[in-house]
């Protein structure tokens, strides 16, 4: 009964120039393994999928952020391969403005939980999310202007990357290792100024899963 154990990650702020991108990412060895990628872009064109090793990854959400002009998605795979292994994502046609993409993984984990996403609000953004014991919070926010700072819970800045898509993304903040207890957490985005948006998902523990075998997602 514990967090799940953070992985590799990798971070990319690519101009696909076509109707894909791919890249490489190195998934951890060890048991209860899942795979999460999370990408903002320009909303003139959609995702139409990504796969990992060839294989199909399961899309948790595509949002339309119209008032920032900007798509988001998150797409997770349980019990990836592990090693080195091409993450495709694709797109309705080809996409000639820059693409946020941070991929993350984990082992120890009972999969994807509770997922909230709140549009663009005058900064800061302050939102809520019902976690499990023993649940981690991966949080993405969007502005015009500069992502400032990312709160798990609230008060506690986390670090994360910052693309620019032709607007400012934040991603890849998530909290501390031990986990949190169960309940309502709160979650703050900030930008310079202006409207931010506020995307938060739950990576659960083993001791939230019912089993170190058994994998779910809750809506």
């Amino acid at each position: 009964m514990a967090a799940p154990t953070k992985g590799n990650t990798t971070n990319a702020n690519p101009t696909p120039g076509a109707n894909f991108y791919q890249f490489s990412h190195n998934q951890n060895t060890g048991n209860n393994r899942l795979l999460v990628v999370m990408f903002t872009m320009s909303n003139s064109r959609t995702y139409s999928g990504a796969t990992y090793n060839g294989s199909a990854m399961t899309q948790l959400y595509q949002i339309n952020r119209s008032g920032l002009s900007q798509r988001m998605a998150f797409f997770y795979m349980v019990d990836p391969p592990t090693g080195s292994n091409t993450v495709r994502v694709n797109f309705s046609g080809s996409q000639w403005n820059p693409i946020s993409i941070h991929a993350r993984s984990f082992t120890d984990s009972g999969g994807v939980g509770n997922s909230a996403r709140t549009g663009g609000q005058t900064t800061p953004n302050t939102q809520n999310l019902t976690v499990s014991q023993d649940s981690l919070i991966l949080a993405t926010a969007c502005s015009i202007n500069a992502v400032s700072t990312i709160q798990i819970p609230q008060g506690t800045n986390r670090t994360f990357t910052t693309h620019n898509t032709n607007r400012q993304v934040g991603t890849g903040a998530i909290t501390a290792d031990a986990g949190h207890s169960a309940g309502t957490i709160s979650i703050r985005t900030t930008s310079t100024s202006g409207s931010v948006t506020n995307d938060r998902t739950e990576i659960l523990g083993l001791a939230s899963s019912g089993g170190e075998s058994d994998f779910f997602l809750l809506m």
